[in-house]
This record gives structure tokens, sequence and C-alpha cells, in this order.
């Protein structure tokens, strides 16, 4: 007796839509229409006889809810009583098109490849003062991955992470210190140089030992793990990601994180 077995075609997968919410809230972006607060945010011109500057103003019309959810910092400036249907803040230390940016990533929106490449330090800079903390992370990544640390540089740019909290630049440095160690202390000078920095060095100093020692047994170690280790642990557990070494570790240490030994 045979059996004759029927192929059936397979059904087409069905045609979902994603989610609408994010473009919903990005379609509000500079809405003037629906929006309750703007930022007048200025920038300095040269006129022509080059003797005096004037200040030119953009407007940026925001949504307040979006901004206590999203940005608090920004949403705190309009934190006053003003008898106004559009309450207006003013911003003069960020320039209106890394201005836009920031804003369009707090709306849901993200900063072209290239766009990063050419203004990763302004944007690190305006994210770092208005607490947009995955903005700076994002850009601090690119400008690791474009930056080349060289004896020349390697201080400025030491110097820089340590002020803007730029934990994964620092170790950039750090390694190459490292790496370079001998190089380095003749040619370079740490007058500068804070002195709690130099844990970050040891750290990397060890990490390196380590490394060509082929030790596997220390990937639990939170004192010479990688950075971008410590933000996923940070991040997986709803803590906070931006900050030092030192504060990183020590957030994973209160939670219950595993053991340093």
């Amino acid at each position: 007796i045979s059996t004759k077995v029927e192929k059936t075609e397979a059904l087409p997968t069905a045609f979902v839509p994603k989610n609408p919410f994010n473009n919903m809230i990005q379609e509000k972006f500079l809405d003037e229409e629906t929006a309750d607060v703007c930022f007048e945010v200025s920038s300095s011109e040269i006129e022509e006889d080059s003797s005096k500057r004037s200040r030119l103003s953009t407007s940026f019309h925001a949504h307040s809810q979006i901004l206590n959810i999203c940005a608090p910092m920004l949403a705190s400036l309009f934190e006053s009583n003003e008898d106004r249907s559009v309450k207006v803040a003013s911003i003069t230390d960020v320039s209106p098109d890394i201005f836009r940016r920031m804003l369009f990533y707090v709306y849901g929106g993200s900063v072209p490849e290239d766009e990063m490449k050419a203004h990763a330090k302004s944007i690190i800079d305006a994210a770092d003062k208005y607490s947009i903390v995955n903005l700076k992370l994002e850009a601090e990544a690119v400008h690791v991955k474009e930056t080349n640390i060289t004896m020349d540089n390697a201080i400025d740019n030491l110097l820089y992470a340590d002020a803007k909290n730029l934990a994964l630049l620092k170790e950039e440095v750090m390694d190459f210190l490292a790496e370079n160690s001998e190089e380095a202390s003749e040619k370079i000078s740490f007058s500068d140089v804070p002195g709690h920095v130099m844990k970050d060095l040891m750290v990397a100093v060890s990490r390196s030992k380590k490394t060509k020692q082929g030790n596997q047994d220390d990937n639990h170690n939170f004192t010479i793990m990688r950075v971008s280790e410590l933000r996923k642990k940070l991040d997986e557990k709803g803590l906070n990601v931006d900050g030092s070494r030192e504060a990183m570790i020590e957030a994973l240490k209160s939670s219950g994180g595993e053991s340093e030994a």
C-alpha cells in the first residue's frame, strides 16, 4: 500500500507594523502647535568689521512631559512660575546645530554616523552638561574609535576624559600608556595629571600583564574589568552607567554583584 503525502505551501508570514509610538513621538519634534515650552538657543556671530559680536537666537519648541521623562535636566530649566502659555528658557552654552541634534535624540531620534564623527566632542560636552547619558556614551564611543592616542595628545585626552567622566576614553589612554610605559615616562610630563587617575593607570598595567600571561581567571574581577563590561552589567541591573570606573564598581558592589575576588 502506498501513501501519497501532499505538500502544502507554507503560508506567508503575516505582516504586522511596528509599534508606532517612537514615530509618533518624533512627529512631535519641534511641533509648535502642541508645544508648551521653548528653548531660545543663542549663537555668536562676528559682524563685518570684526570688532563686535552679535547674538543670534534660534527657537526650539518642545513638550514638557517628554522632557520630564527623557531629559529632566532640560525640563528643570522651566520650573519658574511664568504666567505664559509657552514657557521660555535660554541656552547660551550650546550651539543651535548641536542642540537640535541633542533634542532630536531626546525625542527618540538618532545622530547620523557622519555627523556624530564630525561633532563627537561638541555632542559629548552638550550631553554631559544636560545629562543625556546615552547620547554622551554613543558620542564617546565614536570619539574613541576616531581618536588615535599618541605621545603628543595622551595627556590632553586624559584630562578631558577625567573632566567629563568619559571612562571609555580614559581606559583607551591608560591602555596606551601601559603599553608604552617606557617611552611615556621619558616624553610625557604628568605634572598636570590629578593623583586620583593613577589608580586607573595601575589597573591598565595589571590588565596588560594578565593578558600577556594568558590569565583568564579574572573575568569576574571588577577591578580590572573593561569599562564596556562594567557598563553592560550596570545596564542589566537598571543602574546608572555614567560615571568613573570607581563609581561604577561601587554601584555594582552595592547592588549585590559578583564577588571581586
